[in-house]
């Protein structure tokens, strides 16, 4: 009895194990021989062509969301504007539209907590990486730091980075 139910085990075991069926290399995810980006170009369909667009920001050390974004030229000067639920900030990037490190425009910059606005403003720095003319695309970065004179409440916006905005 007790070497029918070994040799039933085993049987079971060995029933159970069969070859894995083939990975599709255009689907599983990985950079392939041939591919120009994981599961696409090669033998695989072509890779997009449309640049991904996002912006990651941290507010006081917190990664924080910003469901509407843009980046604006009236013709003379660059700004950046986010806003989510509770937030609402404007960084002026001055009239220079040139790859560089360069000063925040305090004049064009502006941060609403909660309908309280934040006047004063320190260390802010922006640059930008990236400036697709024929595209009207611009990449970058950026931090500041907002507060509101006569208190100690302090808004530091770190980590900024904005990528393919279109304009």
């Amino acid at each position: 009895m007790r070497y029918f139910m070994i040799l039933s085990a085993m049987l079971l075991i060995f029933s159970a194990c069969k070859e894995d069926d083939p990975v599709d290399p255009c689907t599983n995810g990985f950079l392939d021989p041939g591919e120009t980006a994981p599961d696409c170009g090669g033998d695989c369909p072509p890779c997009s062509t449309t640049p991904v667009s996002f912006l990651t920001l941290y507010v006081n050390g917190v990664s924080t969301s910003m469901q509407n974004r843009e980046l604006d030229y009236d013709g003379n000067s660059w700004s950046l504007q986010f806003s989510n639920d509770s937030l609402n900030v404007q960084i002026g990037y001055g009239t220079t539209g040139a790859i560089g490190t360069y000063p925040i425009d305090a004049a064009g910059s502006f941060l609403y907590k909660n309908g309280t606005q934040y006047l004063g403003q320190t260390e802010g720095v922006y640059s930008i990486s990236d400036h697709d003319v024929s595209n009207n695309l611009m990449s970058g970065f950026f931090q500041i730091k907002f507060f509101r004179p006569g208190f100690v409440d302090t808004l530091h916006i770190t980590g900024g980075q904005f990528e393919n905005f279109s304009y």
